[in-house]
């Protein structure tokens, strides 16, 4: 029975189309048990993001050295978006393998050394990764320097009138303040004349001194 080696990984990259390992390990175990494959070892690289070569990986370099100290020649992953999603991530461990005689087969039975699509696909992945971070750097930049969304305005910045009752609030702490009294002193007289924040809650030090530490309103 030939052996083969398991990698396996998962990234931030993956989004909402994440295959966490179990789903990747079930998926290649059922291949190697159909095609009388003994999985010698799994290599589980879980979380590694980043445009990350093989050899960058903590289990991935440990695969490499494992494939290139003893005789086993063949790799089992789940697609080939484990092996990389940058064309030169992936090009360069496939190409070792090639140079090595190893076979690099994804869950489906590919062998990824000797088809085009896995390449197609690393090329797929790539460019959706970007595409991803280019909405979220757009997002931002949109965003940026912008107000807080309705409902998220700190304590006593909202604009409605139905908020003046925290701005006076508000202004009596920055009053109190100024003459002196300190932060604990404030939010105990709150609490003492049962002032609440807004979601209900007690005036600790730590909320009147992130009040004190905004710009005040003009």
């Amino acid at each position: 029975m030939p052996k083969t080696y398991l990698y396996l990984r998962t990234s931030g990259d993956d989004g909402k189309d994440k295959a966490g390992l179990p789903v990747q390990r079930d998926a290649c175990i059922a291949f190697a048990g159909r095609n009388s494959y003994e999985i010698a070892q799994e290599f589980p690289d879980d979380g590694v993001t980043g445009k990350l070569h093989m050899h960058q990986r903590p289990q991935g370099k440990l695969l490499i050295s494992a494939l290139l100290g003893d005789g086993v020649k063949t790799v089992l992953c789940y697609d080939a978006k484990r092996i990389g999603r940058t064309q030169p991530a992936y090009w360069s461990f496939i190409g070792l393998c090639r140079d090595n005689n190893i076979a690099v087969l994804d869950a489906n039975g590919t062998n990824l050394c000797e088809s085009v699509m896995g390449g197609v696909n690393g090329m797929l992945a790539e460019m959706d990764r970007d595409a991803t971070v280019a909405r979220l750097q757009q997002g931002k930049k949109h965003w940026r320097g912008t107000k807080r969304v309705e409902g998220r305005w700190p304590y006593g910045e909202h604009p409605s009138h139905d908020y003046d009752g925290e701005h006076a609030v508000v202004a009596r702490i920055r009053k109190q303040k100024a003459s002196g009294v300190s932060s604990y002193a404030i939010a105990k007289r709150l609490n003492a004349e049962g002032t609440r924040t807004r979601y209900g809650c007690e005036f600790t030090t730590k909320t009147v001194q992130n009040i004190l530490s905004r710009p005040a309103a003009k």
